[in-house]
């Protein structure tokens, strides 16, 4: 796996053949997670997602939505609100399906990119679009915090012992793995950031490279 870096106009990283098999089923997993179903089967929208038809091209709920119960899921639908229930009652109603369906957008982007690439670049090449560089940032963080939730990622310190006490057997080894792709994740996504924070004004927000 090779850092993003800019590459005629676009935002480039390398990964091989076996890297992006991984991250892509990482992906996958997510997006099932949020209710996409299985991205390689070509699944239907989920619930929250455009809907031909629907006033707006949007689902709406009228009854209460109740908060996830998967730890991992509750980590990318957060309550908006710890002190008041009936304020995260409320918003999560109004809200969830829109979030669930811009997430799973980006998934599904993502997914596509690295199992089917880029015309006219390397098969190695991971090609992310200045006006798509956001996106695929926060697709990352919503990678990061899944794996991050079956880890037991909960602070900095959590994160600075992640490979402490591995050993040998089978459930070390899953959490190696697992720790392995949450690393990978993490640098790959401070090498974009980096990139990103680097280059020219990108679209839509108005900041231009300082030459000082």
């Amino acid at each position: 796996m090779r850092a993003f870096r800019r590459q005629k106009g676009r935002f480039v990283a390398q990964l091989d053949p076996s890297e992006r098999d991984v991250v892509a089923s990482v992906v996958a997993d997510v997006a099932e997670l949020l209710g996409a179903g299985r991205l390689e089967d070509g699944a239907p929208p989920a619930t929250g997602e455009p809907v031909p038809g629907a006033p707006g091209g949007w689902s709406m709920r009228t009854g209460p939505v109740p908060p996830p119960q998967d730890p991992a899921v509750r980590r990318l639908l957060p309550d908006a609100s710890r002190d008041d229930p009936e304020v995260a009652d409320e918003f999560r109603r109004l809200t969830e399906d829109d979030l669930r369906g811009r997430k799973i957008a980006r998934l599904r982007a993502l997914w596509a990119a690295l199992v089917h690439g880029e015309p006219g670049w390397p098969e190695h090449a991971l090609v992310v679009s200045p006006d798509q560089a956001d996106d695929v940032a926060a697709t990352l963080t919503d990678l990061r915090l899944v794996l991050g939730e079956r880890l037991g990622i909960r602070t900095d310190a959590d994160s600075e012992a992640l490979y402490d006490g591995l050993g040998d057997g089978d459930e070390d080894d899953v959490r190696a793995y697992l720790a392995s792709v949450y690393g990978a994740l993490s640098w790959l996504q401070e090498s974009l950031l980096a990139v990103m924070l680097a280059a020219p004004e990108r679209p839509g927000t108005g900041r231009r490279r300082s030459d000082g």
